[in-house]
C-alpha cells in the first residue's frame, strides 16, 4: 500500500479541521453562558469573566493544535517532512482522538513513503 502517508494527511485535515472548529463551540459557549448571566442576575459577573478566560483559552488552544494538525496534514499528502507531518498527526490526537491515532499510525508506518520521489511522466 504506497498511500499511506495520504490517507494519514487526510486524517490528520480532518481532525484538524475539527480543532478549529471547537474554537467556535468555545465561543458559543460564552454566548450561552452570557444569555444564562442576562436570565439569572443572581450569578456574579465575575464568575462570567472567569469562564470567558477558561472557554477563550480552551478555544485558541484548540484552533491552534487544529492549524499544526491541517499543516501536517498537508505535508503528509505532499509527502514531505515527515517529521512535521508526525507533529501534526500527534497534535491532531488532542483534537479527535480516533482520527489523530489512525493519523499517528499511518504516518509511522508511510515513513519510507517520504524518502522515495513521486515519480514525474516524461511526456
Amino acid at each position: 500500500m504506497e498511500n499511506r502517508s495520504q490517507v494519514a494527511g487526510i486524517l490528520s485535515i480532518i481532525s484538524g479541521a475539527l480543532g478549529v472548529l471547537g474554537m467556535a463551540w468555545m465561543l458559543l459557549a460564552i454566548r450561552v453562558m452570557r444569555v444564562m448571566l442576562e436570565v439569572d442576575p443572581t450569578v456574579p459577573s465575575e464568575f462570567f469573566r472567569i469562564m470567558t478566560v477558561f472557554y477563550v483559552g480552551i478555544g485558541i488552544f484548540m484552533a491552534i493544535i487544529g492549524i499544526l494538525g491541517i499543516v501536517g496534514g498537508v505535508f503528509a499528502i505532499k509527502r514531505k517532512y515527515w517529521g512535521l507531518a508526525l507533529v501534526g498527526a500527534i497534535a491532531s490526537i488532542f483534537t479527535f482522538f480516533p482520527c489523530g491515532i489512525a493519523a499517528v499510525i499511518m504516518i509511522s508506518m508511510a515513513k519510507p513513503e517520504f524518502n522515495v520521489p513521486i515519480p514525474t511522466s516524461h511526456g
